[in-house]
């Protein structure tokens, strides 16, 4: 049985060719699917996107055809990554660079979220800078980042070498401390560093040094609130603190002036004569108290009770037994150094300004030992102030406040022997119980470790070691290997801060216009922040002045080479400008 089809055949048409590597539609294929397009319907809605899809890819191929027209190859191209092009010819970037990091609040970023990125700093406390790396903005101070759980005592350390912004750093400290409600104490600024900006803030400035004396025997702040303490176990406390706190800073007086420490029974017989000038028959009284000469008179007359404290039976005894201690308070009263403690004090440090400077810049720089003991003297004047604004705050008799002590220069003081360390010692380990901030600063740890006792190198490292936060500024490599003892410093760190210490290559090629500007080197403002001994990266940043910083000129700590300008080598014999 057979059967005729009359139905047409279908022609087997061929779809796709290549034309430069690259897959198009035929002519007949074309054809076809332009039928389709004109029919409408679904149908032609696909094959219309068809035929946009041919248009690009032929478009693509003779250009590819054009570019390759010259010597006959036909060459792929490059695959594009998230990185850049790969292949021969292509630019992908193996190491992809960070990002510059900026923050703002959510309203001035509002539509950004999530594409922002946080920083490796907090933004709690006193902006110093921006980060190195990223850019981002770096907040800190030890009293809100101890506040805020990031270290466990507000306390700071600053090192770095000599011209590289240590003064102007903790100058940036004070302002925010000061804006933040706290009172800044400068205990001793030796340059000075603090006196024009504690006068801009609206602080007191007391000047320290031949011409302006401080008795070591005042009360000051602590003994002035006693009248005011109701309870009376309180002020038991408060007077037996103000004795103790008079034996400690005369004993520390005279180890200074004889080299050596003050020996037992010596510190019981400050305690009589004190003891015997506050009594009746004396007639001093905390408001008007003694002097050093007046504590001399009365240990040379020798009365029972001190007698009694030598343990000596008659006047000749103990004349011979006290003579060490009556010399050692003979060369206080005096000469240069009675001209200092043997007198009154002139103006007593006022709480209630927002900011202290206790200026020492006129005390001679040779004198070392005179410079330390008026050190000690301010820093005990100015923790004896802080304990008594507590004690009135325990009380209710006035609010509670918080301090920052600035302790400078702090190799001056250590400097003057190894009997000093533990006068120090003891003075930085009571500003947590004060609730007070401490600032330290100096150039190396080779200040701190130059004592031939091991004890009092580990003591005075101790300084560096119990400080929570450490600011560490351009240094040496030799200095970093000595920090390396106390805290953690990878080897990128080390790369990076002592290339801050690094000069410029030194240039003649100057304008007109730069012979003017004296150049900073390039390590000036950096600084890394570490906290804690973990083996954590720190944060680098860079401080930068303000308008306001650079209008008040509160930085500038070379005024007295502002006159100095380049000379002009091109006048002298022999030069040449070409």
């Amino acid at each position: 049985m057979t059967t005729n089809d009359t139905r047409p055949q279908k022609t087997k048409v061929t779809k796709f060719i290549r034309l430069e590597g690259i897959r198009i539609l035929t002519d007949d294929a074309r054809a076809l699917t332009e039928q389709r397009v004109a029919r409408g319907g679904l149908r032609g809605a696909r094959a219309r996107l068809l035929l946009s899809s041919d248009d690009h890819r032929r478009a693509t191929a003779m250009r590819r055809a054009q570019d390759s027209s010259h010597d006959g190859f036909v060459r792929s191209l490059a695959r594009l990554t998230d990185r850049g092009y790969t292949g021969v010819g292509g630019g992908c970037a193996r190491v992809v660079p960070a990002t510059p990091e900026w923050r703002a609040t959510t309203v001035e970023v509002a539509g950004l979220w999530p594409w922002t990125v946080g920083a490796t700093a907090p933004t709690a406390g006193v902006p110093v800078g921006t980060h190195y790396v990223t850019g981002a903005p770096v907040h800190f101070d030890p009293m809100t980042w101890f506040v805020r759980g990031y270290i466990t005592a507000p306390s700071l350390f600053v090192l770095a070498l000599n011209g590289f912004g240590k003064s102007s750093l903790i100058r940036r400290l004070v302002t925010g401390a000061v804006a933040s409600g706290s009172v800044t104490l400068c205990m001793g600024d030796t340059k000075p560093d603090y006196r024009e900006l504690v006068q801009h803030l609206g602080g007191q400035v007391i000047d320290l040094g031949y011409g302006h004396g401080i008795n070591p025997l005042a009360v000051g702040a602590l003994g002035a609130i006693v009248e005011q303490l109701t309870d009376p176990d309180q002020r038991r406390q408060v007077a037996a603190r103000i004795e103790a706190s008079q034996v400690n800073i005369v004993s520390g007086l005279i180890e200074l002036v004889r080299g050596a420490r003050v020996a037992d029974y010596e510190e019981t017989l400050l305690v009589a004569g004190l003891r015997e000038l506050y009594s009746p028959t004396a007639g001093f009284t905390p408001q008007c108290p003694p002097l050093l000469s007046d504590l001399l008179a009365v240990i040379s007359t020798g009365t029972d009770r001190l007698r009694h404290a030598a343990e000596e039976d008659d006047d000749h005894s103990y004349r011979d037994s006290t003579k060490m201690l009556r010399r050692s308070l003979r060369a206080l009263v005096e000469g240069p150094w009675g001209e200092i403690f043997d007198r009154h004090t002139g103006t007593t440090l006022d709480l209630s300004a927002p900011a202290v400077c206790l200026d020492v810049s006129k005390v001679p720089e040779g004198d070392s030992k005179l410079l330390a003991a008026v050190l000690m003297v301010c820093w005990h004047e100015g923790f004896g102030s802080v304990a008594a604004a507590h004690a009135l705050s325990d009380t209710g008799l006035a609010p509670p406040r918080t301090f920052h002590v600035v302790m400078d220069e702090i190799w001056r003081v250590l400097g003057a022997g190894e009997f000093m360390v533990d006068r120090i010692d003891s003075l930085s380990r009571l500003h947590r119980p004060l609730g007070t901030g401490l600032i330290m600063c100096s150039h190396t740890l080779k200040d701190l470790s130059g004592f031939d006792s091991r004890a009092a190198q580990a003591k005075a490292l101790g300084l560096f070691e119990r400080s929570r936060a450490k600011v560490i500024g351009p240094v040496g490599p030799e200095e970093i290997d000595r920090l390396r003892s106390a805290v953690s410093i990878t080897e990128t760190e080390k790369l990076l801060v002592t290339s801050w210490a690094a000069p410029r290559p030194p240039t003649d090629d100057h304008t007109d216009d730069q012979r003017s500007v004296r150049e900073t080197p390039p390590g000036t403002g950096c600084f890394l922040l570490k906290t804690g001994e973990a083996a954590e990266p720190g944060i680098p940043f860079r401080m930068s002045f303000t308008p306001a910083e650079r209008a008040a000129d509160i930085h500038n700590t070379n005024r007295r080479f502002d006159h100095l300008t380049e000379p002009d080598l091109s006048s002298r014999p022999g030069s040449s400008n070409d």
